[in-house]
Order: C-alpha cells, then structure tokens, then sequence
C-alpha cells in the first residue's frame, strides 16, 4: 500500500510518517519547507519513501500534482499541509488564508485531472482539520454535529475559514469524484519536533521560554482557558487506524478527551523543571477561546478505543 501525505516534514506530518512506515506502509511527501524540516523525516527516507519539495498553494503545480498521483498510485492521500501556529494567524491572516485553502483546492483540482486521465483511479482523501472550526464551542464536550462558524471581525478566524473551506473542497470534490474522504478535527496535538517559539503551540513555548530563563512565565490572558491535549503519538495512532478502517465517509473528532487549564498546565511544567510557579499575566489576545473538549465517541465508534498518553507523562517526554 502506497499513501501521500501533504506537509509530511511538519510536526505532525513526520510523526504521521513514521506510523505509516511502520504499518509497512510506502509514503511520498510533499512539502515546501514553510515549517517543516527535511531532517524530521531523514531516518525514514528509502527507496520505499521518498520526498518531494512543492508549493502545492501554486497554481502552476496542479498538473505536477496529477502527474505525481498517477505515478504513485496512491490508496490514501493524507493532506496536512497548512500554515499552522497561532501567532501566524494575528501576523498574516491573508497569508493564512490563501495559502490554506489555495493548496486545498488545488491538491482536488489534481485530483480531478487524475481522474480525467484515468477513470480507474481510486484513493482516500483524510484531511487535517482542526478543532478551532468550533469558535467558542455552544456545547462541551463537542460533537461533530455542533455549530461551526468563524467571526470576520477576528482576523485569527482566517486558520478556522480556511479550514471549514477545506472541508467543502474536500466534500464536495470527493463525491464529485467518486472518492473516499475522511475529515478530522484535531484538537490540540503536541510532541517532539513541535516548534517551540510563539509561532508553535503552548506547551514547546512554555517549556522552551522557561529553558531560556524567562521566570516568573508571562501567559496570555488569566490563565482560565482550557483546553484538551493529545500527545502526537496518540494521534497519529487513530488517524492510521480511522484511514485503514471502513468508517463512513464524514467528519470525526480526533483528540484527548481530558482539560486542564492554561494556569494550571503552566505550573505542572515549572515544576516538573524544578521551578516555583509564578506568572506575569498579559493582555488577553482577541478572539482567544475559552474552552475546547472533544466528543470523541463518533471516532471510537469506528475504531478500537485507546487510553491516552496522560498530560504528565507527556509532558515528562516533552522537557
């Protein structure tokens, strides 16, 4: 079985890779090397798995695409490519916002064009949303049936629209085409490889400002936001595991089910490196939610159920 997987030299996408290889699985990735590092998926690179280095958000490259598919004959085509990490999307939201949805649409445009060529070919699309389609979430846990909405006053909503226009592009596209898709709504994924300055996620920034001597720890906000984290491991287990299976063409949750708050996640990990926990609390950033917990009973209906890695054992690899 052969799969492709865009933004496979990202965070997640390597550690994607590796599971994947390990289930004797053969993997091209595509990248552009925005975040992702070569040196992330080096030690899995074979004559079985090779990269390649595009900018899938370019028009230009949608025929290389379709070609590239049709050599590779791939069952699954994971796509994870996207400018991701919070403060890009305060920084460029525009950017976000093409670049999001531009490579979206034209890694099905390729699709479409492979299918012209080729009536007979047939894979799985499984796309990486995320959980901040959700905005402030009207019910916790979240189920994949509530509301999804972004607001055009919050420019960090262009991340959450442009992966709700991913999702129409990947739905719409696959009935189009006859194929198989699988959207996932990641919430708050974190590992090794996960970038650690302010254009990661929490949990490497915290770990790396406090390495750098930053104490007392400025956080954004009261601290009060809560939030669910799922180590990179655990996650990329149930992607494999939901894109292998027979679940029904849809939407699923992907993610831990367990909350901690930002205050008291920060002091786990100032202690855990042998510091008092003391913070400077900064101005609240706009547009910030304040909660996000998973339904997940939709993905365990699918496949087996799993105990996640806990919060401090995470967080013991992490530091």
């Amino acid at each position: 079985m052969r799969a492709v997987l865009t933004g496979g030299a990202g965070f997640v996408g390597s550690h994607l890779m590796e599971e994947l290889t390990c289930r004797g699985i053969g993997v091209t990735v595509l990248d552009n090397l925005f975040r992702g590092k070569i040196e992330n998926i080096a030690h899995v690179l074979d004559e079985n798995n090779r990269f390649v280095e595009l900018d899938m958000a370019d028009h230009e490259n949608i025929r290389t695409m379709a070609e590239l598919l049709l050599v590779e004959r791939p069952e699954l085509v994971f796509h994870y490519a996207a400018i991701n990490g919070t403060q890009y999307f305060y920084d460029v939201p525009s950017q976000v916002l093409e670049v999001n949805t531009g490579a979206t649409y034209n890694l099905m445009a390729a699709l479409r064009e492979a299918k012209k060529t080729d009536a007979a070919f047939q894979c799985k699309i499984i796309y990486a949303s995320s959980s901040e389609v959700y905005g402030e979430p009207f019910s916790l846990p979240t189920k994949e049936s509530d509301l999804t909405y972004v607001v055009l006053d919050q420019d960090r909503d262009s991340y959450a629209a442009s992966k709700l226009v991913g999702e129409f592009y990947i739905k719409l596209f696959s009935q189009e085409l006859g194929l198989d898709y699988i959207i996932l709504r990641i919430f708050n994924v974190y590992g090794p490889r996960m970038v650690g300055t302010k254009y990661g996620q929490v949990i490497p920034e915290f770990i790396q400002r406090l390495s750098e001597g930053e104490h007392p720890l400025n956080i954004y906000g009261n601290g009060e936001h809560k939030r669910s984290f799922c180590y990179v491991t655990d996650n990329v287990s149930m992607t494999a595991d939901i894109a292998l299976s027979d679940a029904p063409n849809g939407v699923y949750n992907i993610g831990n089910t367990h909350e901690v708050s930002v205050l008291e996640l920060g002091k786990r990990i100032m202690r855990m490196m042998g510091k008092e926990p003391q913070f400077v609390f900064l101005p609240e950033r706009s547009g910030d939610h304040k909660r996000r917990c998973p339904d997940t009973g939709k993905l365990f209906s699918a496949i087996d159920f799993r105990d996640c890695v806990s919060l401090e054992e995470g967080l013991h690899l992490m530091i």
